[in-house]
């Protein structure tokens, strides 16, 4: 398991996500596209513009790592992407408002009901030399952005380590000079997705009602850090999963958005390009191509994270 050492302080639960030594390097270009648009009325896709996320690591130290402790280096580039949901009515805030609904406090105005949501995308190496990258995708809903903190893995040499994305997986990219093999393509499916979105939804039942601490709470890690990462370990569906079945709320809330990108362990020149497809079921959630003038859901500024305070 990957270990970080003398990691500034981070707090659980709300925090900011761009303070500290562990804070990831935003970078990246969107490029301009149209939004295409499907024939129903009552149920139609939008691809969303062509994300492009960057590293450029080059002799010249063009970009620092994000987190060096003398022995490992942590290079992570991450943007973000909110999807053009449209905003509820003054009528409809205060119809939602009264249905109190765990663990958000009131119903969600957008649920894994209204939108399914796949990601496609392409890794490239711009070196002439393999690497190892660790591609993460980290879920969006209207309470909240989910940011993985910072797990202790050894008390006594204080190491640390980072908590799980969303989606959280490791690709080895052949040398530029080789081709095909240089780039790796993949897609998260609807499913995955969907999985993803249930599990923000545990994730916050479990910050509102932690699992209880069996034993001396000083001799023992926090539980809630484990169960989080339990249930976004991408081998785990929230739907046979008994350790974390009590959490999975009976209301799900859908994805607004996404933080996509990728970490490396050494110097790389790497690139990711995405494609996210967002599909309205029911026509009344995702803003249309000529309906600029409807207004769009704030993006949540609450951030969701997990972890210890490291000393």
């Amino acid at each position: 398991m990957r270990q970080i050492r003398r990691v500034r302080e981070r707090s659980a639960g709300a925090a900011s996500p761009w303070s500290g030594s562990v804070t990831p390097t935003l970078l990246g270009l969107v490029l301009l596209a149209g939004l295409s648009v499907g024939c129903s009325s009552e149920d139609h896709q939008e691809s969303l513009p062509v994300l492009q996320v960057g590293m450029i690591n080059d002799p010249t130290g063009l970009m620092p790592p994000i987190y060096d402790d003398g022995e490992m280096q942590i290079y992570e580039v991450k943007k973000g992407t909110a999807f053009p949901i449209l905003a509820y009515t003054d009528m409809t805030r205060g119809e939602l408002n009264r249905v109190k609904t765990e663990p958000y406090g009131r119903q969600p105005w957008v649920t894994i009901d209204d939108i399914d949501v796949q990601v496609t995308w392409t890794l490239s190496n711009l070196d002439d030399e393999e690497h190892v990258v660790e591609l993460l995708v980290d879920p969006w809903n209207e309470f909240g952005r989910y940011y993985p903190g910072m797990q202790l893995t050894d008390a006594d040499d204080e190491e640390y380590m980072p908590n799980f994305s969303g989606i959280d997986k490791r690709y080895i990219l052949g040398k530029k000079s080789e081709g095909e093999a240089s780039r790796v393509h993949g897609t998260y499916t609807y499913s995955d997705l969907q999985e993803m979105a249930t599990d923000l939804a545990t994730v916050m039942d479990l910050l509102k009602n932690p699992p209880m601490l069996e034993g001396d709470p000083e001799d023992m890690e926090d539980p809630t850090v484990t169960y989080t990462n339990h249930a976004f370990h991408w081998q785990n569906r929230s739907y046979n999963d008994l350790l974390v079945k009590k959490w999975v709320p009976a209301v799900v809330a859908g994805l607004t958005g996404l933080d996509l990108g990728f970490r490396t362990y050494e110097p790389a020149n790497v690139a990711l390009e995405v494609v996210v497809e967002v599909v309205d079921k029911n026509g009344k959630r995702v803003r249309k191509e000529g309906e600029e003038d409807k207004d769009l859901l704030r993006p949540t500024d609450k951030i969701i994270t997990v972890g210890v305070v490291p000393p």
